[in-house]
This record gives structure tokens, C-alpha cells and sequence, in this order.
């Protein structure tokens, strides 16, 4: 697949420079695929980005992007993962419980198991009164325990059972 800029064979088709350019920012820049879409100029950027991806042509020059930045860097998915689960386990034999779960969480995104979202709540607060802004936060909350589930087990069962001990050594000796 030729680059932007290149020469082309005859009958063979090359990216637009949007095209190219949605790449650039989805790989080079780390943006998500909408942002690179939008950045790229593209105006309905969730339905261009899906088109983009989807698109046989960006999709063979994103994995030719993608193998040259393996070869620059020495770096590939698989590897990155690996060392990923690496780090989990060890952190997770020291006790680090709070550094495994940061790389059990990294390693899915990587592998797309896990998707990231985030949800943005767009408020002008300066406009808002302080009971007004106590009162959003509430609301914020009270959506957020809904959400919640207790997961507190009902008892502790690393706790051992106690059982009396019994001295045999005074009935033996009657």
C-alpha cells in the first residue's frame, strides 16, 4: 500500500490525505478513534471513525504503521501483554494488590477486553449557586451508590474455626 506522497502503479488506489491524517492522530498522536476523526476533519466523526477502521485500504496501511513502529521501537502487542501479566502476578505475590489490578486493567484494554469510557458531564458551574452545585453533587452521588454493588463477603473465611481445647492429662491421671 503506498503512502501519501508516493508514487502509485497504475490502477492502485492510495489513502486521502484525511485518511492518512486519521491515522497519524489514532496511532502517532494516541487518540481515540473519534477524536482522531474529528482532528482528521471528518464532521460526523463516530460514524466516519467506525467507516474509517472498517475500510480495507486503512486498514492494511494501519497495520503497516503499526509493524513499523514494532520494528523502530521493538515493541508489539503480544510482548507488551506478556510483560503486562508478568508484572500482575509479581505485584500480586508481593501483595501489591492495588499494582496488579492497574496491570490486569492495562493488559485488557491493550487486548480490547476491556473498553474505556468515560462518561462527561459538560457544566458551566461559575453560573451556579453553592446550593445549587451541593445539590448536583449529591446527585451525582446518590446515582453513583445506585450503581454500586456491596461485594462485602458475610464473613471472613480466612478466619479458622476455634475449637476448645480440651486437657486430657487430669483424666488420665484420676
Amino acid at each position: 500500500m503506498p503512502k501519501v506522497g508516493e508514487q502509485v502503479a497504475k490502477g492502485e488506489k492510495r489513502l486521502t490525505p484525511p485518511q492518512q491524517k486519521f491515522l497519524d492522530n489514532y496511532i502517532h498522536k494516541d487518540m481515540t478513534q473519534t477524536a482522531a476523526a474529528r482532528e482528521a476533519g471528518y464532521k460526523n466523526a463516530n460514524v466516519s471513525a467506525v467507516q474509517l477502521l472498517n475500510n480495507p485500504k486503512v486498514k492494511e496501511r494501519m497495520e503497516e504503521m503499526r509493524q513499523e513502529l514494532e520494528a523502530k521501537y521493538g515493541v508489539s502487542i503480544t510482548k507488551s501483554v506478556r510483560d503486562m501479566q508478568r508484572l500482575r502476578d509479581e505485584a500480586w505475590q508481593e501483595g501489591n494488590f492495588g499494582a496488579a489490578i492497574k496491570a490486569e486493567e492495562l493488559r485488557l484494554k491493550v487486548t480490547g477486553l476491556m473498553v474505556a469510557r468515560s462518561h462527561v458531564t459538560h457544566e458551566h458551574v461559575d453560573n451556579l449557586s453553592r446550593e445549587q452545585i451541593v445539590e448536583q453533587l449529591q446527585e451525582f452521588m446518590d446515582r453513583a451508590k445506585n450503581r454500586m454493588i456491596d461485594v462485602t463477603p458475610a464473613e471472613n473465611p480466612t478466619e479458622p474455626e476455634q475449637n476448645p481445647i480440651t486437657d486430657y492429662s487430669q483424666e488420665a491421671a484420676e
